[in-house]
């Protein structure tokens, strides 16, 4: 599991991350594994590309408390996901007209509401993209407080790939999440699209 993850990430991996003997995922077969530092002690699947975590982060990139993408329901969330249109929050942007009114319950009408919708996300707070890229221990107070102390994400994000400051309200297991998730240039490369196709970077 470790040989396929980049070099940072597999340091990082290999410090603090405990392989579960036997046990594997349901869904995906990938080893159960936990973080050294969780006060749950937990096993939990890994693997980003795990079909409920899929799920989970495209769930969150739609919902009220993060990029708020009106009629974007949870039904229309599994079917973008199990028809392999949305991996992840940078695919939203890329949906066209036709995938969507293809989908169940959906019609040229509705896909057009709902691109106008996911083109509205782009003026979202800076919080709210990075609350919705789903980072473990990056709740709403943790990106308010991250995004406080800079002008830009892509300034708080060159920040946490360097020794950070304390940042009051943020943990340092919270800042250590943050510098993992960064380490995976699969996860940087969808921070680069989501620039690209617009969204707001910009901390007010």
């Amino acid at each position: 599991m470790i040989k396929s993850l980049s070099k940072a990430f597999a340091r990082w991996f290999a410090a603090h991350v405990e392989l579960h003997p036997s046990q594997s995922c349901p869904e995906c077969g990938s080893q159960l594994a936990r973080e050294m530092d969780d006060a749950s002690g937990a096993w939990r699947c890994l693997n980003p590309d795990c079909p409920p975590e899929v799920l989970r982060r495209v769930t969150l990139w739609v919902s009220p408390e993060a990029m708020d993408i009106q009629g974007c329901d949870a039904a229309l969330v599994k079917q973008l996901v199990e028809r392999g249109l949305v991996r992840n929050a940078a695919d939203f942007y890329q949906l066209s007209a036709a995938e969507l009114a293809a989908l169940d319950g959906m019609n040229q009408a509705r896909a057009q509401e709902l691109l106008a919708a996911i083109e509205d996300s782009k003026q979202r707070e800076a919080w709210r993209v990075l609350y919705g890229l789903g980072i473990r221990k990056v709740g709403i107070a943790e990106a308010q407080e991250l995004c406080g102390q800079f002008t830009s994400l892509q300034e708080l994000f060159a920040a946490a790939r360097n020794p950070m400051p304390a940042i009051t309200g943020v943990s340092e297991a919270t800042v250590q999440q943050l510098k993992r998730w960064l380490s995976d240039p699969i996860n940087r490369k969808v921070v680069r699209r989501l620039k690209k196709a617009g969204l707001n970077f910009t901390i007010l």
